[in-house]
């Protein structure tokens, strides 16, 4: 079995891929076919991704496990030797031998940065497409530059409030970008959840947060920031 979860950043979809994980006993790849992920670098004991190989960093590469006949993975800490163009063949070279009957998987991506031919690929091959979004689009921008501006990626447990936090007005309009292009996409035969409507509690998922971003979000960003959203969010409507 194959199941493709489509999405775009803050909307869940971490929680929600675990979730269908435990609910048809998958094995969860992510990012498999998202180009972000063909040339970044993890930063060591920090989360977060660095675009050019710095002393310490590291990525995930993929290969193919012979006596499993499946993709499997390994952190590695040196400097990635594939062009985008290159290491987007191989993944898919690897997709080809899965055997997805003896090793069930959900391939969690954000819809961009991805070619069309990796898209149909993934998309056509699933016995199941699952579309993933949040009605609100104004927490969402706001939440995703929360997040950018403060690096603060997971819920703050001792529930922080930030105030006047500013991002770049190119990082909102980017991810505008990636939610017009989810929008845009055949959602036919397919399944369609809102973030608004996941029972967060229903499953209890060991190390997963819960809904995120409790406190508005939006009320903590710079009227800059918040005068891009508004506009944005006018844009849509």
């Amino acid at each position: 079995m194959i199941i493709n979860l489509w999405s775009t950043p803050r909307t869940g979809s971490n929680w929600y891929a675990k979730y269908l994980s435990n609910k048809y006993k998958l094995t969860i790849i992510p990012q498999f076919l998202n180009q972000f992920h063909f040339y970044n670098y993890m930063k060591p004991g920090y989360g977060d991704y660095v675009y050019e190989y710095e002393n310490g960093c590291g990525y995930k590469k993929y290969y193919y496990d012979v006596l499993r006949r499946s993709i499997q993975s390994k952190i590695v800490g040196e400097q990635r030797t594939l062009d985008i163009e290159s290491e987007e063949n191989y993944r898919l070279s690897l997709l080809e031998r899965h055997d997805a009957h003896k090793n069930p998987v959900l391939f969690y991506n954000h819809v961009m940065p991805m070619s069309t031919k990796s898209y149909e690929k993934l998309y056509y091959l699933a016995d199941k497409n699952i579309f993933l979004y949040r009605k609100n689009l104004r927490r969402q921008l706001a939440s995703y530059a929360l997040a950018m501006g403060t690096k603060q990626y997971k819920p703050n447990k001792d529930n922080t409030v930030y105030s006047n936090v500013s991002v770049a007005k190119d990082i909102i309009y980017n991810l505008y970008k990636r939610i017009e292009h989810w929008q845009m996409l055949d959602k036919k035969d397919s399944e369609v959840v809102a973030y608004e409507d996941i029972d967060f509690d229903k499953v209890d998922i060991v190390k997963m947060p819960k809904k995120q971003n409790q406190l508005d979000p939006f009320v903590q960003l710079d009227k800059q920031t918040q005068d891009v959203i508004l506009e944005l969010e006018a844009k849509a409507s």
